[in-house]
């Protein structure tokens, strides 16, 4: 009787607990991250289609560059984030990370089409965002409480792609309406300029709302190297990196999964334009439903699922399905997907790490996953180079099963706690 008593008012603290609210703080980087995301898919929604059709670039170049454009946040993730942990200045290099992507924006009007100017920009670009991503991550999850980080990282998530999907819409319209008034570089040049005011705003919108998490002065001395290297060292740690990059090798970006809609569907610039608009429309319907999943059933769990809609995805676009219901499955597919694995990933790991090295720790875990996507990037270019996308298209949803396989012995999703 009173065992069942205690488990009863476990249950019901339980559901007071995730009816908390979505801190302010959360709410407020979702908003910086959809502006800042509808400045920069403006840009990236016609990159992969500029490249191919515009400037005749072959696949294995656009590979490498959309692996770098992946990638190369890798490079400043871990010493931005441990920097942020030392000092205890999230905000700050959080800020500086958004500053730099937004003014990258005044660039593309001095390169024009330029392959190694486009390349040099977009790096920039991926550096701002390797500097603000793991301290962006480390505040939400230290804003919130523990038992709806699912849903405040879906929250963010959510709002992030609002702008993912909203910045095709913007571009699509803005190429349409002003190249009436001029040439085709100018339409562009207008374009660049307004992303760069989007992404300024989203700057202006940081500084003056969000807030920093700064820990006690006892608990900074926790951030050290040797702390760091303790984490990484842990057994939970090694196994969920792992398994993160395998699963992040046999990722297919969304370059190449526009560019294979493309191929098939003889799409136009515009049309191509509109792809992102369906997979993240998607993530953004099924952010919060997911998160709260996934705080529910157990967050690997639902991680796991994810890649499985991936496998999915990528066997179909590998088949001779009508091309209208492979439209759909292959942009809806991986916006669920997203949803399951993107947010979700860092609400499994933030409270397995200490709070002084909660920046490092999912730094280290994001950078994991953007090495492997740079590498995933240019063999799935290299590869296209010599036979047609269908065919790599099924040898990448081989990959993905293998690797599905191999990360649920590594990390266990039916061991899991639904509360972890």
């Amino acid at each position: 009787m009173y065992l069942t008593g205690s488990r009863t008012a476990k249950r019901i603290q339980e559901a007071r607990s995730t009816r908390e609210r979505v801190p302010f703080n959360v709410k407020m980087l979702g908003t910086v991250s959809l502006l800042t995301d509808v400045s920069s898919e403006m840009l990236v929604a016609v990159v992969g289609y500029y490249l191919l059709n515009v400037l005749h670039e072959t696949p294995t170049a656009i590979g490498f560059l959309d692996g770098l454009y992946n990638g190369i946040p890798a490079l400043l993730a871990i010493p931005a984030a441990y920097l942020s942990d030392r000092w205890q200045r999230r905000k700050l290099l959080a800020g500086l990370g958004y500053g730099a992507s937004a003014v990258t924006k005044l660039g593309f009007p001095i390169v024009g089409p330029s392959f190694g100017g486009l390349s040099g920009l977009l790096s920039a670009d991926r550096f701002g965002k390797g500097m603000r991503s793991a301290p962006r991550d480390a505040l939400i999850s230290l804003s919130s409480p523990p038992q709806i980080l699912g849903r405040s990282f879906g929250v963010h998530r959510m709002l992030d792609n609002i702008g993912a999907a909203t910045g095709p819409l913007i571009a699509s319209f803005v190429l349409l309406w002003t190249t009436k008034f001029g040439t085709e570089r100018k339409a562009f040049d207008a374009l660049f300029i307004i992303a760069f005011c989007v992404a300024a705003v989203g700057v202006v919108v940081f500084c003056l709302y969000v807030t920093d998490h700064k820990a006690e002065l006892q608990e900074r001395s926790a951030a050290s190297l040797r702390a760091a290297g303790g984490l990484v060292r842990q057994s939970w740690f090694i196994r969920t990196g792992i398994a993160v990059a395998l699963l992040g090798l046999a990722w297919v970006s969304d370059t190449f999964v526009y560019l294979t809609l493309a191929h098939r569907m003889a799409l136009s610039a515009s049309e191509y334009a509109l792809l992102a608009t369906g997979t993240m429309g998607m993530f953004v319907l099924m952010a919060i439903p997911v998160g709260r999943l996934a705080d529910r059933v157990g967050r690997w769990k639902v991680f796991v699922v994810g890649h499985l809609l991936l496998v999915i995805a990528y066997a179909l676009l590998a088949t001779n399905v009508p091309n209208g219901f492979l439209l759909v499955a292959a942009l809806l597919l991986p916006g669920i997907a997203y949803a399951a694995t993107d947010g979700v990933l860092m609400a499994y790991c933030g409270p397995r790490i200490p709070a002084a090295l909660r920046t490092s720790g999912l730094a280290v875990m994001q950078s994991i996953g953007a090495v492997a996507g740079f590498v995933s990037s240019v063999a799935f270019g290299a590869a296209w180079s010599h036979t047609d996308p269908k065919t790599v298209m099924l040898w990448f949803a081989g990959a993905m099963a293998v690797a599905i396989t191999v990360s649920t012995l590594l990390v266990s999703p039916w061991k899991e706690r639904a509360d972890d």
